[in-house]
This record gives C-alpha cells, sequence and structure tokens, in this order.
C-alpha cells in the first residue's frame, strides 16, 4: 500500500513534469513552432513512429551503463553522489508503488523532453539553421537550461548537461522527439527503482 506522502509527492511530481509539456505546447503554439518533433499520426507514418520508439530503447542502453559505473565506480566528486541522490529520492517518493514511479518517469520524459528538445533545442535550430555550428550551439543551450533546472549540486548539474546533451543527439540522429522522451523516461523509471529499491522489490500496487 503506497504510504499518503508517497501519494502526494507522486500527484506534485506528476502535476509539475506535465505542466512542463502543457508550457512546451503553448508556447510553440504562441511562437508557430510545434515541440512534437517529427511526429506524424497518418497511418503510413506508422513504423517510423515505431521505429523512433524503438531507437529510445536503444539509447537507454549507454545511460544505464554510466549509471552503473558512477555508482560502483565513484570518482573525486562522484563520491558521495549517489548517496545524497538516493536519500532526496527516497525521501521523496519512498513507499511509491511501480505504477506511480512509472507514471512519474513518463510524466518527467514527456514534460522535459518536449520543452527543453522540442521546444527550445529544436526551436534554436529553426532559428539560427541546421548547419553544424548552429546544431552545437542548439544542443548546448538547451543542455545548458536542463542541467541548471536540475540542479543539487556543480556535480548533479554537469551530469543533467551531458545527459540533456545526450537526448539532444537523440533527437538530431532520429529526427523524432519519442526517441529522447523513450530514452528519458525509460531510464528516470529504473534510475527510480535502483535508488530507492537496489533489490528491485517494489510494493504492490494494492
Amino acid at each position: 500500500m503506497p504510504s499518503s506522502s508517497a501519494d502526494t509527492t507522486t500527484r506534485i511530481a506528476l502535476a509539475f513534469e506535465s505542466a512542463l509539456g502543457v508550457a512546451a505546447i503553448a508556447i510553440g503554439w504562441l511562437i508557430g513552432h510545434s515541440p512534437f518533433v517529427g511526429i506524424d499520426l497518418a497511418s503510413e507514418q506508422t513504423h517510423a513512429q515505431v521505429l523512433a520508439i524503438g531507437w529510445g530503447l536503444v539509447a537507454t542502453g549507454p545511460l544505464l551503463v554510466a549509471l552503473f559505473l558512477c555508482d560502483q565506480f565513484p570518482i573525486g566528486p562522484l563520491r558521495g553522489l549517489r548517496e545524497m541522490t538516493a536519500n532526496i529520492i527516497n525521501r521523496m517518493f519512498s513507499g511509491a508503488t511501480t505504477g506511480q514511479l512509472a507514471a512519474i518517469a513518463l510524466a518527467a520524459g514527456c514534460g522535459e523532453e518536449l520543452l527543453f528538445r522540442g521546444l527550445v533545442q529544436s526551436g534554436l535550430v529553426r532559428l539560427i539553421g541546421d548547419w553544424p555550428g548552429g546544431l552545437i550551439a542548439a544542443i548546448a543551450v538547451a543542455s545548458l537550461l536542463f542541467g541548471l533546472c536540475h540542479w543539487l549540486n556543480a556535480t548533479y548539474a554537469i551530469l543533467a548537461i551531458l545527459a540533456g546533451a545526450y537526448f539532444g543527439v537523440v533527437l538530431v540522429l532520429t529526427g523524432n522527439i519519442l526517441a529522447p522522451i523513450m530514452a528519458h523516461a525509460v531510464y528516470d523509471f529504473l534510475a527510480l527503482i535502483y535508488l530507492i529499491r537496489p533489490d528491485g522489490l517494489l510494493p504492490s500496487e494494492e
């Protein structure tokens, strides 16, 4: 049975992450730029959307490897980072069910990727052009904003900037926002499980 505090935190997290996605859509509508990069619901494009989701799942692999290496072989400022993040996440989501963690991860993947990659990065590319320097600048700006919005300390922010750049490259290579959304959401879900319950055991849904 999930705790009442976990229920409250889950509702807050879902509302916040969803608000980011709504903000991206609203701002995109105002400036005439859709954050739904590459998404086409026409029947003949279904294969492309499924393929983008598949590439997103593949792109989760390097992120999980990086998480494992940082956790198992901490160097310099990485020491203590795992304990700090685990403590924060446990205070927020201890007692949450698997379904709640999945919902939070999906909301974060959708909301944050629509905002930082779909709106900011692709919007800048549209503004300054997709020449190599323009792509690099767009990824850098979106990643820097992403890192600053994830500030727990300088080390965590730097790692978030690198993750943001990775998601940005995934978007450039696939041309579809579904790929970084999927990579982000699946990584967040598995990382939450790993940090809250290293043995992978979570409270049941009942």
